[in-house]
This record gives C-alpha cells, sequence and structure tokens, in this order.
C-alpha cells in the first residue's frame, strides 16, 4: 500500500505552519514602528537628510565642499532642520548625482518621492526574484509578498529614506542576469553599487577568486567608471578627504573635531562580533587585526569551498551572504541584502521535510530564523551583534548544499 502527499502526516510541514503563524506579528511590528518612526522622518530625523543635502550641494555649485563636515552641517541644519546632529555623506559622490532632483523639492517632498522611488524599485525587486518563489507561492499565492514586507531592515530601509534597496534591486539584476548566462551585465549591476562598497567588493573579490572573469571585468568597467564621474563630480581634492574619511570609520568617523561613534554593537557581522566578544579584552589594535585576519579567511573558505563549478547565480547567493558577513561596517538596513539569500534558499528547500534531506531542512529553518532575527534588534539591542552567529551558520550550511547540485551546462554567452 502506497502513501501519497494527501495522507502524509501532518507534522511534515511544521516550518510553513510556524511561518505563516509568524507573519502576523511580525506585520504588527512593522506597523507600530511606522506609526512611531513616520512623523519624525518628516521632520527631518532620518537619514535622508545627508543623502538631501548631498544633491543639493552638488546642484547648487558646493560640490567641492561635500565631504566638508562643516560645510554639510550648514546644509542640513538650513535645509532639513537643526534639531538633529548633522549626518555625514560617507559615499563615492557619484551617488550624488541620485539625489539631484530630490533636491529640486522641498525636504518633506523630497523624501515622500523618495520613499515612493523605493517602494517601486521594491516592486521591482520582487517581480525579479517571483520566479525564485514558486514554492512559496505554492503554500499561500500570498506568502512571497509578505516574506518581502516582513523583513524588517527593508521596512527600516524605506523609513530612514535609505538607499540600500537600490543596491537590492541592483543585485536582484544581477542575479537574473547570471541565470541567463550574462556574467558581464551581472558585474556591471554590481559594480553600479559601490556606494556600498562593504558589500560589493567582496562579493567582486569572490567571483575573481572563482575566476569567472567576465563578471569581474563588467564590475572593473562600471567600478572605474562611476570612479571617473566622482572625480568628476568633487575633484581629486575631496576624494582624498573622502578617502581618509573610509578609514577612519575604524573607531569612529573623525571630521575635523568631530566624530561619530559608529555602534560596532549593532553590527551584524565579524566585526561587530570580535569587538562585542573580545572588546574588553583586547586592545583596539588587535581586535581590527583580528577581524582583518578572520574576514580574510573566510572570504578564502568560501572561495575554496565553492571551487567546484557551481551555478553562477547560486555563486551569487553565496557571496552576497558572506559579504554581510565580513563587512567592513554594516547597519541594519544594509542587511536588506540578506532578502535575496533568505528567498531563494527558503523557496528551494521549504519542502526538505517532506523528502528526510536534513542538510536541507537545516537550510530551510536557519533562514526562516534569519528572516525574524532583525526583530533581535527589540530585545537584544546593545548585543545585535549575536544576530551574526546564525548568519554565519546559514552561510556554512548553505555552500554545502549548493555545493551538492550540479552546475548546468555553460552558456555561449560567458
Amino acid at each position: 500500500m502506497t502513501t501519497n502527499n494527501a495522507t502524509k502526516p501532518r507534522g511534515t510541514r511544521y516550518l510553513a505552519d510556524i511561518l505563516l503563524g509568524v507573519l502576523p506579528l511580525l506585520l504588527g511590528v512593522q506597523f507600530l514602528g511606522w506609526v512611531t518612526f513616520f512623523p519624525s522622518a518628516l521632520r527631518g530625523h532620518s537619514d535622508f537628510r545627508q543623502l538631501y543635502a548631498a544633491g543639493y550641494m552638488v546642484r547648487t555649485g558646493h560640490a567641492s565642499e561635500l565631504y566638508d563636515y562643516r560645510a554639510q552641517e550648514t546644509f542640513q541644519d538650513t535645509l532639513v532642520g537643526n534639531d538633529e546632529r548633522a549626518l555625514p555623506f560617507i559615499r563615492p559622490a557619484y551617488q550624488a548625482l541620485l539625489f539631484l532632483p530630490f533636491s529640486l523639492l522641498s525636504y518633506r517632498s523630497a523624501y515622500l518621492t523618495f520613499l515612493g522611488a523605493n517602494l517601486i524599485l521594491l516592486a521591482i525587486t520582487f517581480w525579479l526574484l517571483r520566479p525564485e518563489a514558486k514554492n512559496l507561492a505554492r503554500i499561500w499565492r500570498w506568502l512571497p509578498v509578505f516574506v518581502f514586507l516582513v523583513f524588517y531592515p527593508v521596512a527600516l530601509a524605506l523609513m530612514q529614506g535609505q538607499d540600500s534597496i537600490l543596491l537590492l534591486s541592483l543585485l536582484a539584476a544581477a542575479l537574473v542576469s547570471l541565470g541567463q548566462g550574462r556574467e558581464l551585465t551581472a558585474g556591471i549591476l554590481i559594480g553600479l553599487g559601490l556606494f556600498k562598497m562593504q558589500i560589493v567588493i567582496p562579493i567582486a573579490l569572490l567571483f575573481l577568486l572563482w575566476n569567472r572573469w567576465c563578471f569581474f571585468a563588467g564590475f572593473a568597467i562600471s567600478a572605474g567608471l562611476v570612479s571617473l564621474v566622482s572625480i568628476w563630480v568633487v575633484g581629486l581634492t575631496q576624494i582624498i578627504v573622502y578617502a581618509r574619511s573610509l578609514f577612519s570609520v575604524g573607531a569612529g568617523l573623525a571630521v575635523d573635531q568631530f566624530k561619530f561613534p559608529l555602534r560596532v554593537s549593532i553590527m551584524a557581522n565579524l566585526r561587530g562580533l570580535i569587538l562585542g566578544l573580545m572588546g574588553t579584552r583586547l586592545p583596539a589594535f588587535w581586535t581590527q587585526a583580528l577581524t582583518i585576519v578572520v574576514s580574510a579567511i573566510l572570504l578564502l573558505w568560501v572561495a575554496v569551498s565553492t571551487s567546484r563549478k557551481i551555478r553562477a547565480a547560486d555563486a551569487l547567493v553565496i557571496a552576497i551572504t558572506a559579504s554581510v558577513i565580513v563587512s567592513y561596517y554594516l547597519f541594519i538596513h544594509d542587511l536588506s541584502v540578506l532578502l535575496i539569500p533568505i528567498v531563494i534558499a527558503l523557496d528551494r528547500f521549504i519542502d526538505a521535510e517532506t523528502t528526510g534531506d536534513t542538510l536541507n531542512r537545516a537550510v530551510a529553518w536557519t533562514s526562516a530564523g534569519l528572516l525574524v532575527a532583525p526583530m533581535c534588534l527589540f530585545l537584544i539591542p546593545d548585543h545585535f551583534y549575536l544576530v551574526s552567529l546564525p548568519l554565519c551558520a546559514f552561510m556554512f550550511i548553505l555552500t554545502r548544499s549548493f555545493r551538492r547540485e550540479p552546475e548546468p551546462a555553460a552558456s555561449d554567452d560567458r
């Protein structure tokens, strides 16, 4: 007597049932966050103030002062309001051009317009990833939509007026390009995301170590182009100032006499984990050195452990996860890019409970855990770095699972 799927024990669907049960709670938290934060953001208490002021400075002929903190402070206080400390603009200058049109509007109108643009980008990202969520849709047709909506880093990026959604959409487009065998195009798209260099550079390094030359060539082309545009916008002198500001991010961003301490404890990466566990036991120099060494070892491990040719799109999923872990600094909204590995892994392995595959079941449960993990910010705000532990576990398990899947025949476009 045979047993079909309809007569299998209900316990084989625990993960799907738990996921559906948790969704309303996560949505409730999101709603409370919007109610609490949105009015404050409209008054200027958001990260968008720095992007808005940067666009205004370039448009009005003050590009040569773009990385001068005093000038940034003056413009932010004048345009947005002086009831909050000015936020330094520490992105490549080419990105300020993106916010030039928004600077034609008042801050409030610009914030709302950019929020609309981010929502459109999120919708495009969902459309790009929809083919990767067919199994989730079979459980409940709206499940993929709600997975996008309940991931807190995405909501926070929307609230803050951050550019993390833009990077998410570029990565999703690159994933689709890799699935179609267009590695050069994928590399170009990743290179355009250099405004989040702490994430895209590790991705490019991994593809270089994997000898995927077309991808790396595309990255080098677009990265070189946006670098030249940045020099053209602000001049070489300000580029040097920008480089110094990046190096000073270590103990806190130093600009002139001002210090901007970064809360490393809320960084869910290796830097946050090592500093959180060893910061009081080791001098700052050794903590920094240990972070660099461990990050390099992890990248090399990922490169070696996936040296057998896996699918290019799967390689990007692993690279995104690894880049988040080794990123030098990582704010909570930057975790938005993890939506891609979470959706793909959850969709691919959510039925693993019915197959009895232990490794794939572990991938599914870990990816579901990462979907909820950012909510730990409300429970352990001073120890949010601990979220890096399940993230590392996810990467190790995902790497092993993806490595077992054979790569299809190479495309002629490679």
